[in-house]
């Protein structure tokens, strides 16, 4: 099996994976949604979404190949703006938190489920641990490639909240597309390191980690939103 033939089995992998079918995607994206359920979600997403970066920071920290490095900062760049802070994607998330009605105060101190730090605890420890294909693997393919689908069963929901407009839910919108491109340019840097085996099961690893810990993640979501 080639490298890319090696990549698309696991992307099969990744769509197939329980994760995508959570009961609680389910549930999100066939319910018209209350604002109060909208806020409890925006409120305990947002640990989720003021750490994603560091996780590719940590993993672009520990990464020897400087082509697979400048991937991993391009993606960083784009995640923080492109030199605009106020299109940062903590700053355009904001934006929905504020047009949900939550104070800053709720926004600056928003509580971390037990299942959240779970996902938390996982992503730093492999991104920042010694295997570097693992850290790409977690950070850098388990991070982007399922948000496509993902983001597009949780807007179906957010789009039921009355009131709630597309420029407050840019950031979901923007990173369906977004998301696709990462994928790619991090495939392309990362193929010359999967014609072995070793490293092959290293980047599978980090995919399966993430993506299990998802599932821990949603659980604690459900629980809250749906219980």
């Amino acid at each position: 099996m080639s490298a890319e033939e090696y990549l698309a089995s696991i992307k099969e992998k990744v769509a197939a994976h329980p994760f995508l079918k959570h009961t609680f995607l389910q549930l999100f994206s066939t319910h018209n949604l209350t604002r109060e359920q909208a806020q409890r979600f925006a409120l305990l997403y947002y640990p989720h979404i003021q750490r994603t970066r560091l996780y590719q920071a940590c993993a672009l920290g520990v990464t020897p190949d400087e082509n697979i490095q400048s991937v991993l900062a391009e993606i960083l760049y784009d995640e923080y703006g492109n030199g605009n802070p106020e299109n940062s994607h903590m700053a355009i998330y904001r934006k929905l938190l504020h047009a949900l009605g939550l104070t800053d105060d709720q926004i600056n101190n928003p509580p971390i489920l037990p299942e959240q730090q779970a996902y938390i605890d996982t992503m730093m420890r492999i991104t920042q641990g010694q295997d570097w294909l693992a850290a790409i693997g977690v950070a850098g393919i388990a991070g982007e490639w399922p948000i496509p689908p993902y983001y597009t069963m949780l807007l179906k929901g957010l789009r039921t909240v009355p009131g709630l407009t597309d420029d407050d839910l840019q950031l979901f919108i923007e990173h369906i597309d977004l998301d696709v491109h990462h994928s790619h340019i991090v495939e392309e840097a990362i193929l010359p390191y999967l014609d072995s085996q070793i490293n092959r099961d290293s980047l599978w690893r980090g995919i399966e980690l993430n993506l299990n810990a998802r599932i821990v993640q949603l659980n604690g979501l459900q629980r809250e939103l749906f219980a």
